[in-house]
C-alpha cells in the first residue's frame, strides 16, 4: 500500500500551523507526566523505610503514593487525572478500561519498555500534540505481532506494523520514541472512529451518525493545529481512507475549530439555521473600535477585544461555546464584559454550555428563533 502524505508531513515539519512537530525534534519533558520505572520506584521507597526492597511495607507504601500504567512504570497519585472524569470515560469505553494517567505519559512509557514498538492512532497523535480524545482512549502502537486487543490498563492496543512508511522518532531526553507521521496518524485515527474501535460521547444529538461526527471532529482538530485545507487532507489519505466517505466527512469539516465541542456546536447550528439562508464561519476577530477583521486572522491595527468562535456577519450573530475554564471567576468577569460591548455594538451574542449542548433540540429551535426574529425586525 503506497503512503501519500509525505509532502504533506513535510509541510507541517515547516510550520504550516499552529502546532510544527519534525522527525526528530526533542518532547519537552515538562508537557507531560513523566512515568518512573518500578525499580526506581520501590528503591525509593525501600530506602526511605530502610527496609529491603521485598519487604511487604516497601510494596504498600509505594503502592498508597504510585498507580501502574505499564508492566514496568508508574506514576505518582498526585499526577493523575480526576476521578470523576477517569470514571465518566470508563463508561464509555467498550471494554470499561479506566485510565487514571494522562495518554502521553502511558505511551511514553510503553515505548519506553518496547523500543521497537511504533506509537499509532490516537497514542501518536497526542504525542505529535493533538490531544483532545486520547486520554480515555487505549495506548496503541504497531509491531510485528498481529492484532491483540488492550486487556487490562497496563496493556496496549497492539496491531501488526506494515513498512510500507518509515516511522517518525521523537526523543525525550536520550529516549528515542518512534511514532507513525501525522497523516498516517490521521488516517489510522479515521479508521479507528469509522470503526467505532474508538469512540467517546459527542455530547449532543445531531442528524448526523456518531462516528461521523467523530471523526468530522478528528479531521477539524488537525486541520486547526497543523494548517491544513480540504486538499492537503484528500491527497494525503489517498487509499488509506474510503474516497467517498473521506469526501463525505471534509464536505462537514472546518479549518477553525479549537476544540471538539465546537465541531458540534457549529454541526447543530448550521442545521438550525439551513432554512434562514445565512452562514456561520468560525475564529472572527472583532477589535475595541469596533472593526471586524478576517476570519482566521488576528492580525488587525486595533487592539483585539475577542475572538468569536462562529459569526454570521451579515446578521451580526456571534456563537461562543464556554468550556469548563469558562467557569473561573477572573474568566466570567471577562465573558460579561465581551457580552455587553458586543450587545452594545448590536450583535446577538449566545454564549452555549455543554449542558444546553446537550439539550440539542432546543438549543437549535432558540437560536433559530432568535435568528429568524432579526432577520424579520431588519426587514
Amino acid at each position: 500500500m503506497a503512503y501519500h502524505g509525505r509532502r504533506v508531513d513535510e509541510l507541517i515539519a515547516e510550520g504550516s500551523g499552529r502546532i510544527r512537530v519534525w522527525d526528530g525534534m526533542s518532547l519537552s519533558p515538562d508537557q507531560f507526566v513523566q512515568p518512573t520505572s518500578r525499580t526506581e520506584v520501590f528503591a525509593n521507597a525501600a530506602q526511605h523505610l530502610d527496609l529491603p526492597e521485598d519487604d511487604p511495607q516497601v510494596h504498600q507504601a509505594a503502592e498508597e503514593h504510585y498507580v501502574a500504567v505499564s508492566p514496568d512504570h508508574m506514576v505518582a497519585r498526585a499526577h493523575l487525572r480526576p476521578e470523576k472524569l477517569v470514571e465518566y470515560q470508563r463508561t464509555n469505553h467498550p471494554r470499561r478500561l479506566a485510565y487514571p494517567a494522562d495518554a502521553r505519559t502511558r505511551i511514553v512509557a510503553h515505548l519506553t519498555e518496547h523500543p521497537g514498538w511504533v506509537a499509532a492512532q490516537f497514542s501518536a497523535a497526542a504525542l505529535l500534540g493533538i490531544t483532545d480524545f486520547s486520554d480515555g482512549l487505549d495506548a496503541s502502537v504497531l509491531n510485528r505481532r498481529g492484532r491483540k486487543p488492550a486487556g487490562s490498563p497496563l496493556q496496549p492496543d497492539q496491531r501488526r506494523f506494515h513498512a510500507f512508511c518509515q516511522p517518525w522518532t521523537l526523543h525525550v531526553g536520550e529516549r528515542g520514541l518512534k511514532v507513525t507521521p501525522p497523516m498516517l496518524t490521521l488516517a489510522h485515527c479515521l479508521r479507528s472512529v469509522l470503526t467505532e474501535d474508538d469512540v467517546w460521547p459527542i455530547g449532543a444529538e445531531l442528524k448526523q451518525r456518531a462516528h461521523t461526527v467523530r471523526a468530522v471532529q478528528v479531521i477539524d482538530r488537525f486541520r486547526r493545529e497543523f494548517g491544513l485545507d480540504e486538499e492537503h487532507i484528500a491527497e494525503a489519505l489517498r487509499g488509506l481512507v474510503n474516497h467517498r466517505v473521506l469526501c463525505r466527512i471534509l464536505a462537514l469539516s472546518s479549518p477553525g475549530m479549537d476544540s471538539p465541542p465546537e465541531t458540534v456546536l457549529r454541526l447543530a447550528v448550521t442545521q438550525a439555521v439551513e432554512d434562514l439562508g445565512i452562514t456561520f464561519v468560525a475564529q472572527v476577530p472583532v477589535y475595541t473600535d469596533g472593526t471586524v477583521g478576517t476570519p482566521g486572522s488576528e492580525r488587525g491595527k486595533g487592539s483585539l477585544l475577542t475572538v468569536i468562535d462562529l459569526a454570521s456577519l451579515p446578521a451580526r450573530v456571534a456563537l461562543f461555546y464556554d468550556g469548563e475554564h469558562h467557569l473561573e471567576r477572573s474568566q466570567r468577569d471577562k465573558d460579561a464584559r465581551i457580552l455587553a460591548w458586543l450587545t452594545a455594538q448590536g450583535w446577538l451574542v449566545f454564549r452555549v454550555s455543554a449542558g444546553m449542548l446537550r439539550k440539542t433540540k432546543q438549543l437549535q429551535a432558540d437560536i433559530a428563533g432568535a435568528i429568524a426574529m432579526r432577520l424579520s425586525n431588519a426587514a
